[in-house]
């Protein structure tokens, strides 16, 4: 429990009781004489947990047993179980200012580095970073030692708040479409090959005198009302858009919290997570382009509209619904009829549209891919070499075929990649992004024509068509 987590009520109680105790001796004012030297002492020393259960007991009672060691099981489970993602989450940024990085990271990274029952795991192969380790300690959410069924509690905690707080299913929400797939193999991909990406900067300013640029340090009244004229600060110290305070580290590498006054030094993000977001536009047209999302007056060649004209469903006599169909839920049209179908797609056989609409609504088990198809537990993931737009993947439902969507996803996404290696990464990474999505795009179509017309011909030669 945190100071900011007490009402002025509670905070005022407790002062009381302090005052009040005969812990120590108090001088003429009704303050500890030895107070001073031992926040002088503690200043002096690496970050350290001084705790008191005899102070703690008499003062507060059993109101934050949470922060007391555990004595069995039950006390650990109860204190893991009161843990949110809140708490992980701010164990994260800690331990991620300890090492000298920002808050904001891919989005994979910020949920596996905040996931509790990864933590854990980690904890118990010795895996943890020590950073992490030493933060989570500092915090009171250690892992609990050895004995007395401790770990157990805890770990039982640990699949319990799962199951509550939906902490696991949240990856699955993450996931849950080819959209939001390809933007976090682009995150992670780009936050790889550049981590300057997701780092902060000092603020800095330009010394008229000297010419050299000098670092803000509010701690210094010249340097605090330079910052607030500046904008940086509104008068009362906090920070305005994108700008943070950057927490100390203390001697250990245990950084201080956010609100912490010896805290100093202003940074802001090198770049802002609109201008980061930006980089996702070339892959995530390759995968839309794919899906047959980017046609909003109809659906693409021998499918229906997703909100179709009752006199021609290939398009459709709303085009705001159609794009809110297509956007917001990511629909898309049926097949037409296969007498609609073969006037837009004469390649395609009666006998290749049957086995196609089967394979879309197969979900039976099948794990070996050798045999042109493949189909995972539910149908969650499947694929076939053989569809009517070629080789094709499809997760929950959704095709993406290989010619005409993961080449240019995977092209677009090598352009960025080597973009934001430039001097000027979000520029760099959006042409390099573009280019890649067109050259992918162009060699995807004429690829998929030249299936196109050698499928046609083969279906004639056999008499199909």
């Amino acid at each position: 429990m945190r100071q900011q987590d007490l009402d002025d009520a509670q905070i005022a109680s407790i002062q009381e009781k302090l005052y009040n105790s005969d812990i120590d001796e108090k001088d003429e004012y009704g303050y500890y004489k030895d107070a001073g030297r031992q926040i002088y002492e503690w200043d002096k020393k690496p970050v350290d947990i001084a705790f008191s259960p005899e102070l703690q007991r008499q003062l507060l009672g059993d109101e934050f047993d949470t922060l007391k060691p555990s004595r069995g099981f039950i006390d650990a489970f109860k204190k893991e179980y009161g843990l949110g993602r809140e708490h992980f989450a701010e164990a994260r940024r800690r331990a991620r200012w300890a090492q000298g990085k920002s808050e904001n990271a891919p989005r994979w990274d910020e949920m596996t580095e905040s996931y509790p029952l990864n933590i854990r795991l980690q904890e118990l192969r010795g895996k943890a970073p020590k950073t992490l380790n030493d933060t989570l300690n500092h915090m009171g959410m250690g892992l609990e030692p050895a004995g007395n069924g401790r770990r157990a509690g805890q770990l039982l905690a640990t699949l319990a708040n799962d199951l509550t707080q939906d902490t696991s299913r949240g990856f699955y929400w993450l996931l849950n479409a080819l959209q939001a797939t390809g933007a976090v193999i682009t995150e992670t991909t780009l936050g790889n090959s550049n981590p300057d990406l997701f780092k902060l900067k000092p603020v800095t300013y330009k010394d008229p005198e000297t010419g050299i640029d000098t670092v803000l340090n509010i701690q210094n009244d010249e340097d605090r009302v330079l910052a607030i004229k500046l904008g940086f600060l509104d008068t009362h110290k906090n920070t305005r858009r994108g700008i943070r305070i950057k927490p100390s580290v203390e001697e250990g590498g245990i950084p201080t919290n956010a609100g912490n006054s010896k805290n100093k030094y202003l940074m802001r993000p090198r770049f802002n997570p609109g201008d980061l977001n930006s980089l996702l536009i070339p892959t995530g047209a390759a995968i839309n382009t794919g899906l047959g999302l980017m046609s909003p007056f109809g659906g693409i060649e021998g499918y229906e509209a997703a909100v179709p004209d009752p006199n021609d469903k290939t398009k459709t006599s709303n085009a705001i619904a159609e794009v809110a169909a297509k956007y917001f839920l990511g629909r898309t049209g049926n097949l037409l009829p296969y007498d609609e179908f073969v006037k837009v797609r004469p390649d395609v056989s009666p006998a290749e549209y049957r086995a196609y609409k089967a394979f879309k609504y197969d979900k039976e088990l099948d794990l070996n891919p050798f045999d042109g198809d493949f189909t995972l537990p539910t149908g969650v993931v499947k694929g076939t070499t053989e569809g009517i737009h070629g080789p094709e993947i499809q997760f929950l439902g959704r095709g993406l075929p290989l010619t005409t969507g993961i080449i240019p996803f995977g092209s677009a996404l090598v352009g960025t990649k080597m973009g934001v290696k430039r001097n000027r990464p979000i520029r760099g990474g959006l042409i390099g992004g573009m280019a890649g999505l067109a050259v992918g795009q162009g060699a995807g179509n004429l690829i998929e024509g030249e299936r196109r017309r050698r499928n046609k011909a083969e279906n004639e030669s056999y008499g199909e068509l």
